[in-house]
């Protein structure tokens, strides 16, 4: 079986890592992706009132990459989710103290419908690019911009810098009926740096910084109790590393994510992949992740009803103390310039997987099901 050339391998992975600066596109390319994401239903025991259903999500997506010229590409990203199912409210303690919960109906649809447009300038030795955006769901509005830019420096080594900013509308529905907040926005921030070095013909390392900073309304409007600060700083390190193995004919993606923000929440993540080639037209590749975070500062098991509004509380699941485990494989084939992609991943989560988890393991969190087909083709 003829092996795959590393340093094209590691090539194209390093494409794939934020603003790398090679040469234009010489093809156009269109693909388009759906994906189903399912959550496992709440235990009953677990559930006051409401549905113990979760969320179902299937996601489209379209991407048309386009070169401009010899110096010039533009590149188009549209998606739509249609999403249904049941959302907690609230938290309270029971006599045992473990956390219940009060769930919505499972009445809750809501379609999200998002496009962006990228357009990038390349020179000798860099590449410019500029990102409109745009989202608009029956709640919430977005609109973002992008600015990227990224410099060969040697042959084997690019610097890469980025800013985004986006402006959001926060409109809850049945605002009226159950007291919520009719109308907020939220600003958010970020920066971003980048070094990307090839080590050899067989590796590379991908190292980041970004911060970022949100201001307005960061509280949940759907919970009955959920007040938290309005403003809220993050700063996330990164470090990807690829690696080809002549000898079995593999690529290894290696990638961890620190992460700690204004809340309080630490987190760590660590990615491993393991992309094996089969033949000139098979992929096989496992992969496995492994998410850890500690819980917020106004984090509380169950909703406290006796401290004012104005006092930071959340019994959100997503801001306990947890730990997470992803296992997943995808299988890709190529034939003339078509290539088609099988995805699945499974995902669960509780607080004795975390490495500063909470007193409890909330009810709420989630293990889900995320299935996916894409097919791309060059022309």
């Amino acid at each position: 079986m003829k092996k795959i050339d590393p340093l094209l391998a590691l090539t194209t992975a390093a494409l794939s890592l934020p603003v790398f600066a090679g040469n234009p596109p010489t093809e156009k390319e269109i693909s388009l992706r759906a994906s189903s994401y399912k959550e496992d239903d709440i235990s009953k025991t677990s559930v006051l009132s409401g549905s113990p259903e979760r969320y179902k999500i299937d996601k489209t997506h379209f991407r048309l990459l386009t070169p401009i010229g010899s110096n010039w590409s533009t590149e188009i990203n549209t998606s739509q989710e249609v999403m249904s199912g049941a959302s907690p409210w609230g938290t309270f303690s029971g006599s045992d103290e473990q956390p219940s919960l009060i769930m919505s109906g499972a009445t809750i649809k809501d379609k999200r419908t998002e496009v962006g447009v990228s357009i990038t300038n390349y020179q000798d030795n860099a590449s410019y690019g500029v990102t409109l955006g745009t989202s608009h769901e029956d709640d919430y509005k977005s609109r973002s911009i992008g600015l990227s830019a990224g410099w060969d420096l040697n042959n084997m080594s690019t610097l890469g810098i980025g800013f985004s900013f986006s402006d959001d509308d926060i409109e809850p529905t049945d605002a009226k009926k159950f007291g919520r907040i009719q109308q907020a926005k939220k600003q958010t921030r970020s920066f971003s740096v980048s070094w990307t070095q090839i080590i050899n013909a067989n590796s590379l390392l991908f190292s980041g910084l970004t911060y970022t900073n949100k201001e307005g309304f960061l509280s949940d409007p759907y919970k009955l109790r959920d007040t938290r600060p309005d403003k809220k700083s993050e700063w996330a390190a990164s470090l990807k590393y690829r690696i080809f193995i002549d000898s079995k004919n593999a690529a290894l993606h290696l990638n961890y994510r620190l992460y700690n923000d204004g809340f309080g929440i630490n987190s760590h993540t660590v990615n491993a992949e393991w992309h094996q080639n089969i033949s000139l037209r098979w992929k096989i590749s496992p992969r496995i992740r492994y998410y850890s975070q500690s819980q917020a500062d106004f984090y509380l098991d169950a909703d406290d009803f006796s401290l004012p509004k104005t006092v930071n509380q959340s019994s959100d699941h997503r801001l306990s103390g947890y730990g997470a485990i992803t296992a997943g494989i995808q299988a890709n084939y190529e034939l003339s310039g078509w290539k088609i992609k099988v995805g699945f991943d499974r995902y669960i989560s509780d607080n004795h997987y975390g490495h500063d988890s909470s007193r409890y393991s909330h009810p709420a969190l989630l293990d889900f099901n995320l299935t996916s087909l894409g097919i791309e083709y060059k022309f």
